[in-house]
């Protein structure tokens, strides 16, 4: 049985968060499927999102589900600390403003994210300890009318526009430039890797939905580390 878990965070328009909900897809795989889970999970208010499979919860935290040979689908609330947080920060012509504020307004907006990364770890490296952080890629978007805004520029990402409106992704990786201690190799220490984003353009009556950011552990694992056989190669 393979597990597969996605955290949902929901924050103010500044980055405090509101409510986090967990969703967990256990995959009952192989030729005989089981009719039992078990599973473990510090989550609370669990529900079965996608069938009508009853599960037990024993005081350690450890659940079994009478799956029936399906998959099951569950979500609950966590209280747990996020292992990523990040501070959305408003400017308007250069003044530091609340965005309820800021709604309505024109002018020269900037919006910046900062990305905190609460994830550390020590590994051991030729018998010696480091205390590194778990290499996150926070990747945050955004959809910009060309109504309201205009001449956007971004720092560490990327503006794609299709004439009514503009999109605008942001990447970042916080933390990881120190765990790596890249300012101690001569060759490495001009590498850039980005820990914030920042979104500048010109509004006109300032209106912003919503914007989104995913946080993943996945994008670094998948780098083939196997031909890289000096300093350059790593550049």
């Amino acid at each position: 049985v393979q597990k597969e878990e996605t955290v949902y965070v929901n924050t103010t328009a500044d980055g405090e968060v509101t409510d986090v909900t967990v969703s967990d897809w256990l995959k009952n795989s192989g030729d005989s499927s089981d009719s039992e889970i078990k599973d473990t999970s510090d989550l609370e208010d669990i529900k079965n999102v996608k069938g009508d499979e009853t599960f037990t919860q024993n005081a350690d935290g450890s659940i079994v589900w009478d799956s029936k040979g399906n998959d099951i689908y569950y979500q609950g609330e966590s209280n747990e600390e996020l292992p990523v947080t990040m501070k959305v920060t408003y400017y308007l012509d250069g003044q530091q403003m609340d965005p309820k504020d800021m709604a309505g307004k024109s002018g020269e907006v900037k919006i910046r994210f900062d990305y905190y990364n609460n994830s550390n770890e020590t590994v051991k490296v030729k018998g010696k300890n480091y205390n590194v952080k778990t290499p996150f890629t926070m990747v945050t978007g955004m959809i910009l009318s060309s109504d309201v805004f205009s001449n956007i520029e971004v720092t560490n990402g990327k503006v794609i526009s299709d004439g009514d409106k503009n999109v605008v992704v942001g990447l970042a990786f916080p933390g990881l430039k120190s765990s790596l201690n890249l300012a101690s190799y001569d060759k490495l220490d001009d590498v850039d890797i980005p820990e914030y984003v920042e979104v500048t353009a010109k509004a006109d009556k300032f209106e912003l939905a919503l914007t989104a950011t995913a946080a993943t552990t996945g994008t670094l694992k998948d780098i083939d580390t196997s031909n890289l056989n000096d300093v350059d190669d790593l550049k």
